[in-house]
């Protein structure tokens, strides 16, 4: 009997498809436009396909930049300059986005994005809170779970409650006890 092959599911960011989409949109609406208003005196139609086809690795690379370099680059390049977000907002708002993976039980990409939160902000008391979270509930790391524990607590006051999710946390930890979910 023949064993079958199976592919990994891999996740799909549609979130980065949709800029590129977007993206390329604009532009070959916008040339599209350009091309009509001049009755082609600017470009020709062979010029016009040829921008068209140069815009699509163009949009790739703007969806790109955007993902990678967040969204004050991509505010930057939509000329969007209003509600400008300080750096405790942009941490918290890719906590949340780490906490979705992770209760989505995508705990490689919610380690991925703490770790990220954590090379900026190393003192964040919330992220090592979420990393002891995902290295425990995922990986079953108990030693690094209880170490980014100690770290948490270490960052806050006891008064903190913070300070005290970390320590009930980390009674759960070492009985080696998991969440229900």
């Amino acid at each position: 009997m023949d064993k079958f092959k199976t592919r990994p599911n891999k996740e799909v960011d549609r979130g980065f498809i949709k800029r590129v989409i977007f993206c390329f949109s604009c532009v070959s609406l916008s040339l599209y436009i350009i091309y009509i208003s001049t009755s082609g005196a600017i470009f020709t139609g062979k010029h016009l396909s040829i921008f068209i086809l140069c815009a699509i690795p163009l949009s790739v690379f703007y969806a790109f930049a955007v993902e990678k370099l967040g969204s004050g680059l991509g505010n930057l390049l939509l000329g969007w300059t209003s509600g400008r977000t300080n750096l405790s907002e942009q941490y918290s708002a890719d906590l949340s986005r780490a906490r979705l993976s992770k209760g989505k039980k995508q705990f490689r990409e919610a380690l991925l994005t703490v770790n990220e939160i954590l090379e900026k902000h190393p003192n964040f008391p919330e992220a090592t809170l979420l990393k002891a979270q995902i290295v425990w509930e995922g990986y079953d790391n108990k030693e690094l779970a209880l170490r980014n524990l100690d770290e948490t607590m270490r960052l806050v006051k006891n008064d903190n409650p913070i300070y005290r999710w970390a320590l009930n946390y980390y009674h759960e930890v070492k009985k080696g006890r998991k969440p229900e979910k």
